[in-house]
């Protein structure tokens, strides 16, 4: 069920540009818009199938964040302790962005399976 009339395209043209200027020599995967690389699957070493993140980014120093957009209600907690877990081991972070009508959701999501290494982000309605 959708939260919100945003697109997942609208959130990543609103925040890919402020990554870019935040970070020296950062490079940026998404498939979400055109002129990019798009992110490639994330797999466990033992397994073939991963997810493919909605935009990731990797500094020179080998730090690895994650951005996923969810705007939907339906929140996969296999993915989301995935990606923490991958960036974590990357000295980076995993970044939800959430409509903020669904932010304590993802709240409650979020310490119910004690996903940790991660930053809720939310976009207003």
């Amino acid at each position: 069920m959708n939260i919100t009339s945003l697109t997942k395209k609208q959130v990543a043209k609103s925040i890919v540009p402020q990554l870019e200027e935040q970070a020296y020599e950062m490079s940026l995967q998404t498939g979400l818009l055109k002129n990019y690389i798009p992110s490639y699957p994330i797999t466990t070493q033992t397994e073939d199938n991963g997810f493919i993140p909605d935009i990731i980014t990797t500094e020179k120093n080998g730090e690895t964040n994650i951005y996923e957009i969810q705007l939907t209600s339906n929140i996969d907690t296999e993915k989301w302790n995935f990606f923490a877990h991958f960036t974590k081991e990357r000295h980076g972070k995993l970044h939800i962005i959430v409509p903020e009508a669904n932010l304590s959701a993802a709240e409650k999501v979020i310490v119910e399976n004690d996903i940790r290494n991660i930053r809720l982000m939310y976009v207003p309605n």
